[in-house]
């Protein structure tokens, strides 16, 4: 297991179309904690989220199913979903 190094936003691990990288719950909850700009990360995180599972929906229409690529997805789904939930959580907390 790859040890977590992500102090701050500039140093968080990404994929090739630049989407974040959360391994953990614990990590969505940290990112939902990090941003500043609460909303626009929120919208980001939607914008992730939706085309994961757009992905998700491709990857069911092939056959031989990939389950382990279908696992994947839907736990980066969850994962941004997790995320995106804190950052409501935070947000009410304000207002």
């Amino acid at each position: 297991m790859r040890e977590f190094h992500a102090y701050t936003l500039d140093n968080w691990p990404r994929r090739k179309r630049g989407d974040l990288i959360f391994t953990s719950t614990e990590e969505a909850v940290y990112y939902a904690h990090l941003v500043d700009d609460r909303v626009s990360a929120y919208h980001l995180l939607e914008k992730w989220r939706k085309n994961t599972l757009q992905d998700l929906e491709a990857i069911k229409s092939r056959k031989p199913l990939n389950y382990n690529r279908m696992m994947d997805l839907a736990v980066r789904s969850q994962l941004y979903r997790e995320s995106m939930e804190e950052i409501q959580r935070l947000n009410e907390g304000i207002l």
